[in-house]
């Protein structure tokens, strides 16, 4: 029961990103996008866009990896998944790092999210070492790890709520907003699939 809310949570954010994410396929720039000039460059609105809809694609096909009866009862289903999210997540970073060196509020910005996309990638592709050299747990805990911070991109938006919502200025919270979601969600992850692996 405990698995399937789990899954249930993760999917709701999944569903609420896309939903959030919509408005920056308009023609129209809006969001982050209207306060950078860089924006208006052919390449990195595409560059962007790229970033964002691959992630989208990994954040939505993930939860279906930790239905333990996928990847037991139907491992072709899995694998399939598991190359569609890997796929993603690693063109998603590369190009999450190329965005990142426009960061709004300077370098502590760009540092932030420069470093998620390199652990995001990292971290990804060490789960796909793992699985081909037969380490199944160490698989799984790589690909839990890296789920994590894909759902970062979530947690980022949460917190983006506190200046919308609220009279305090947006750069600090975004500053912020480059650090705490990506670390926070990597410790939970750390900390649950740590506790899972010590019941079974």
């Amino acid at each position: 029961m405990r698995k399937l809310a789990f899954i249930t949570f993760l999917l709701v954010g999944a569903i609420s990103m896309i939903v959030m994410s919509y408005h920056y396929f308009e023609l129209d720039s809006t969001g982050v996008l209207e306060r950078k000039e860089v924006a208006e460059e052919l390449w990195y609105l595409f560059t962007f866009r790229t970033h964002i809809l691959l992630g989208l694609v990994a954040i939505s096909s993930g939860p279906f990896q930790f239905l333990e009866k996928v990847w037991v009862s139907y491992k072709s289903i899995h694998k399939r998944i598991g190359y569609v999210y890997v796929s993603s997540v690693i063109i998603s970073s590369v190009s999450g790092l190329v965005i990142a060196q426009y960061a709004m509020g300077g370098w502590i910005s760009t540092m932030g999210f420069s470093l998620l996309s390199v652990a995001w990638l990292f971290i990804t592709i060490k789960s796909i070492i793992s699985i081909r050299t037969g380490k199944i747990n160490s698989h799984q805990k790589w690909m839990f790890l890296s789920y994590s911070l894909t759902f970062a991109a979530i947690t980022q938006r949460t917190l983006l709520l506190v200046p919308l919502l609220t009279e305090v200025p947006f750069i600090p919270i975004y500053r912020l907003s480059a650090w705490l979601p990506w670390l926070l969600n990597l410790n939970i992850a750390y900390f649950l699939f740590s506790r899972y692996s010590s019941e079974t």
